[in-house]
């Protein structure tokens, strides 16, 4: 039996092991959408200017100078920095995002319920979760050693100083290291800001097409057209392109490990087609399909195809004519194979499909739209290749057939901060003009204080290293520094309320002019309207004086005139009816047939004589 159980337990072993060495790298990777000012990402190589569609991922700082701002999302989830700040992204990945806020100020809104479970925001003195989908500020070290949780929408959980407080809705929770109070929150030019943020996005109608989860979707709205389409589904073209155009042909590529090449966009909607989906020519015009995606979309650093071999040559310049290496981008029957290493859950994930039909792969192609071509040994040697637009980069028509599929090469060791420097946020604090004169070298503990192993609340978390803050040599330089800052933000702020007063009185003096202007014109309608008025009524008093003095005259007139003498009606005779004649019994008594018939002749003669005196 032991035996049998041995060789069981070791394969479980060994699983446990393949899993844990063969981790699939995050799913999740933000976009920074937005920079303004000096703002700065340091990743795993020396510290870089972040541009629009940068990617950030987990152990990422995003340091922010005085007058800087920006934002990154994740999906539907908008994360935004101000100025004079450092945030650092320590776990991002599916339904995951944990931050911790060194100095300065961040604002945060979720969307998704989705992402409420696993998320986290650290600052020196506390623990910010949300209770719900809604919006929070925090601020960490404005005041030194204090911490400021407001609940812009929704509510959040503050743990810190030993209790735990919620946040309602228009509140706000001041953190020390030993108290905890809470006030009603109050607003800035960055609130502002950030809710102007929040109208664009609410009017993003691509979620129609895409889910929210596709980090990038709020840009496709305002640069491109949706439609549907039986063969693949949505389609979405971007309105404004050149004509010699392709996806992938105008940005850079950036080295980015677990992945590899990675792919930066230089158009602001460019993040989303480029890291999920596939394209296609549809009658002559690049559009991107981005499929139907079941469950949560995966982001991959570019879904191209690599070609290369012995007969692709690109002209260097001088140097003649040297090996190229080119890409394509994969459509909706092209099957993407990752450089890194995936699970197959995973990759099964990238598949594209649409109506529940899967790709079909299709390898044995010589054809591929859309070639760009560099030369190779940019990819050999650097970490960051830029390609700019333009026929230099178009491989010819006649090259495409002699080109093979091959791996794009690996670039030398990137140089790397070692383990101090990102651990330590302070070192990456500049002092001029943030923090002048301070002191931010950190000292290791004295072996009678040591750090807990088990310290997730932060670098600050402990007395002990509380304490050791506090005697640094540059604590006073920095309060200072902080009062000297906040004066500086009031001044600030006195300035921008006398400019924008400045601005705002001659509106006001042009609004007045035009309501005096308004009230003038209507002073004049009215008065015309009121003689108008006044003329009708005269004009019916003279119809009606003009009536009585006719009506007058006739009566006068009718008085003068002589009465006629009215004359009796001719009276009408009526005819008098015959008398009644004798019968004729009696006439005929005593008289013979002869003497009968002339008497009975004269009666006849007599009645129509009669008749014509009656006529």
């Amino acid at each position: 039996m032991n035996h049998t159980i041995l060789p069981s337990l070791l394969w479980a072993a060994l699983a446990t092991f393949g899993t844990a060495a063969w981790a699939d790298p995050p799913a999740v990777v933000g976009r920074i959408s937005s920079v303004q000012g000096q703002v700065s990402v340091v990743g795993e190589g020396e510290p870089a200017a972040a541009i629009l569609n940068w990617p950030v991922s987990n152990d990422d700082h995003i340091t922010t100078s005085r007058g800087g701002r920006t934002e990154f999302r994740v999906g539907s989830t908008a994360v935004r920095v101000d100025g004079d700040s450092d945030l650092e992204i320590t776990d991002l990945d599916d339904d995951l995002l944990r931050l911790r806020l060194n100095y300065g100020s961040v604002i945060v809104r979720i969307k998704n319920p989705d992402m409420l479970r696993d998320f986290e925001l650290n600052t020196p003195q506390a623990r910010v979760t949300l209770i719900e989908p809604g919006e929070i500020r925090v601020d960490a070290e404005r005041t030194p050693d204090t911490s400021l949780v407001s609940a812009l929408s929704g509510s959040a959980r503050v743990d810190g100083a030993g209790a735990t407080l919620t946040v309602a809705n228009g509140r706000r929770a001041e953190v020390s290291f030993d108290s905890v109070r809470s006030s009603v929150a109050a607003r800035d030019y960055f609130d502002i800001w950030a809710q102007t943020r929040d109208i664009e996005d609410d009017a993003a109608i691509s979620t129609r097409y895409i889910p929210a989860e596709v980090t990038g979707y709020e840009e496709l709205d305002r640069n491109g057209t949706w439609r549907d389409t039986v063969e693949y589904g949505a389609l979405w073209t971007p309105r404004e392109v050149a004509a010699d155009w392709a996806p992938y042909r105008d940005g850079q590529w950036i080295w980015r490990d677990p992945w590899g090449w990675t792919w930066v966009d230089n158009a602001p909607w460019g993040y989303a087609p480029s890291h999920y989906g596939r394209w296609v020519l549809v009658e002559r015009r690049w559009c991107w399909a981005p499929g139907r995606i079941v469950g949560r979309p995966v982001w991959a650093p570019a879904l191209v195809g690599w070609v290369g071999g012995s007969q692709l040559q690109v002209n260097v310049g001088n140097r003649g004519r040297a090996p190229g290496l080119g890409w394509y981008p994969l459509g909706p029957r092209d099957h993407y194979v990752p450089p890194y290493r995936v699970s197959v859950e995973q990759e099964a994930r990238l598949t594209w499909t649409h109506n529940g039909r899967e790709e079909r792969r299709d390898d044995g192609r010589d054809h591929h739209d859309g070639v760009t071509v560099l030369p190779r040994d940019q990819f050999e040697a650097r970490h960051r290749v830029q390609v700019k637009q333009g026929p230099a980069v178009i491989l010819s028509a006649s090259q495409v057939p002699a080109v093979t599929p091959v791996a794009a090469p690996q670039p030398a060791a990137p140089v790397r901060l070692t383990d101090s420097n990102r651990g330590n946020w302070q070192e990456r604090r500049d002092p001029q003009p943030n923090r002048p004169g301070l002191s931010l070298q950190t000292q290791t503990p004295s072996p009678t204080q040591p750090v807990p192993a088990n310290d997730r609340g932060g670098r600050f978390a402990d007395d002990a290293r509380r304490q050791q803050w506090q005697q640094e040599p540059g604590r006073e330089q920095y309060r200072r520094d902080q009062a000297g800052r906040e004066q500086t933000q009031r001044e600030q702020a006195q300035r921008a309320a006398a400019q924008q007063q400045q601005v705002q009185q001659p509106q006001q003096a042009q609004q007045e002019q035009v309501q005096r202007e308004q009230v003038r014109a209507a002073a004049q309608q009215q008065q015309l309207q009121q003689q108008a008025q006044q003329q009708r009524w005269q004009q019916e008093q003279r119809q009606v004086q003009e009536l009585r003095q006719a009506q007058q005259q006739m009566s006068q007139q009718q008085q003068a005139q002589p009465q006629p003498v009215r004359q009796a009606p001719p009276v009408v005779q009526q005819p008098q009816a015959p008398q009644a004649q004798p019968g004729r019994d009696q006439r005929d008594q005593g008289r013979n047939p002869d003497q009968r018939k002339d008497g009975d002749k004269r009666s006849k003669e007599e009645r129509d004589k009669n008749q014509q005196n009656l006529r």
